[in-house]
């Protein structure tokens, strides 16, 4: 697959970086020098220094050869304009990254459905949206849907008090229908078989059709807590996107918004109705302890600036924040993050990836989601009528040993499947895969 990147940013280089890892033919297009030189420095990667909307620097990057376009630059005008004229060469796949929330609230079906925009990719508002699912389930620490939001799978840490410790897989109760589809351990993601154990400090994978999941982590021994108190560190679009949110969740929550722009917090809290902004420092202890920032059930810390996130999460932990969520933008941060007890990290670059590998793997798919820090991902394939996996049972089918389906959503049904069931046209099969066995999995359905 041949793929034009307009824009060498953090997101730009990280696509690119994800493309070329799987061995497609990437050109990255910028006017900055210096971050083509980055971008060189560091990966396998044609670059092109000119604007991404320039005719001659487009046919220079063999446009008309090009399968799709992502256009990734802090413009939003920019990116929409690249994609219209990638669209008007033939490019296939046309995706751009967009801010303005009056793009994407007034004027999004106009510009997919007239322009031909495939995806309007806001990494912030899907950061936002990550934030929010946890809140909303605060003993997990990864919530993804599938299945049109029919099916919901949650990442859980295991305690080494929990019940669940020294059993194996096929031990589990089996009161409600749920399958545990991977298990992290340390650095490593294993997809557990019936005789596989669960140890403790373990994060599982669940996955069960989303209204019974309460039932699900009761049986499992997980209770759901209610947050009451949340405390949003920084007012950027991420921060503004989680504040709505939460005003106009079903659950009632007493939110603070803390800003360090002054100007920004007043538009903020002119645009916001129930959310009590106020203006300072996320990593001034003196004014998280004057804010009662202890009392609050989770804190989210979505600045710009990684260290501040950091630093307040310290302070917010060392106060006896129950939850705390961290966005970082470096990867290189994550394992400080861990060591210092922050609870989840939020990475923009990461969720965006999810969003856009949709257009990039084979087969009729509906959404991706990577998983356990990037080390797998969850499929959810329409399987189409002339998909050869029909009617055969799943016993029968070769499937890679590092992959496996989770659950078939079919209709209003939810299936956990087991060797004897047998897919039908129209069924949405959500597999979970390492990233070694993808490509299998991927011949398999297409």
């Amino acid at each position: 697959m041949r793929t034009i990147i307009i824009g060498a940013g953090k997101m730009g280089f990280s696509m690119a970086q994800l493309l070329s890892s799987e061995n497609h033919d990437v050109v990255v297009i910028d006017t900055n020098p210096e971050r083509q030189k980055v971008v060189n420095d560091n990966l396998d990667v044609k670059t092109i220094i000119g604007s991404g909307i320039e005719s001659s620097i487009l046919q220079t990057a063999e446009i008309q050869e090009t399968d799709m376009l992502l256009a990734l630059t802090e413009s939003d005008e920019l990116n929409m304009m690249a994609c219209i004229i990638a669209k008007n060469f033939g490019v296939n796949i046309a995706i751009a990254r967009v801010r303005n929330t009056d793009y994407l609230e007034s004027y999004y079906t106009f510009l997919q459905e007239k322009l031909g925009i495939d995806l309007l990719l806001n990494p912030e508002r899907i950061t936002a949206n990550e934030a929010f699912n946890i809140i909303e389930n605060p003993d997990t620490r990864s919530v993804d849907y599938f299945a049109e939001g029919k099916v919901q799978v949650i990442s859980l840490s295991v305690p080494a008090s929990s019940f669940l410790v020294g059993k194996k897989m096929m031990e589990l109760p089996t009161e409600h229908n749920f399958n545990i589809v991977s298990i992290l351990r340390g650095k490593s993601t294993l997809v557990p078989h019936g005789q596989d154990y669960i140890l403790a400090d373990d994060y599982i994978s669940v996955m069960a059709k989303t209204s019974e999941m309460p039932q699900v982590k009761k049986m499992l021994g997980y209770s759901s807590k209610k947050v009451a108190n949340i405390c949003i560190l920084g007012g950027g679009h991420t921060g503004f996107y989680l504040a709505k949110m939460l005003e106009r969740s079903k659950i009632s929550h007493s939110v603070k918004l803390i800003e360090q722009d002054l100007e920004r917090a007043r538009k903020l809290s002119e645009d916001l109705d129930k959310t009590l902004v106020l203006h300072g420092n996320g990593g001034d202890l003196e004014l998280m302890e004057e804010e009662n920032i202890k009392d609050s059930d989770v804190l989210v810390a979505v600045t710009n600036d990684d260290q501040i996130n950091l630093l307040s999460a310290l302070i917010a932990k060392n106060m006896g924040v129950k939850v705390v969520l961290t966005q970082l933008k470096r990867p290189e941060l994550m394992f400080l993050a861990k060591k210092i007890g922050v609870d989840v990290v939020l990475s923009p670059r990461v969720l965006a990836s999810g969003a856009v590998l949709k257009y990039i793997r084979k087969g009729n798919i509906a959404s991706v989601a990577l998983m356990n820090e990037n080390q797998a991902e969850m499929l959810e394939f329409v399987i189409q009528p002339d998909c050869k996996l029909i009617g055969q049972p799943l016993m029968d089918i070769m499937f890679p040993k590092s992959a496996i389906i989770g659950v078939i959503a079919r209709q209003e049904k939810v299936v956990i499947p087991d060797g004897y069931t047998v897919i039908e046209p129209l069924d949405r099969v959500i597999v979970f895969t390492l990233a070694d066995s993808i490509h299998d999995v991927e011949r398999l359905f297409s």
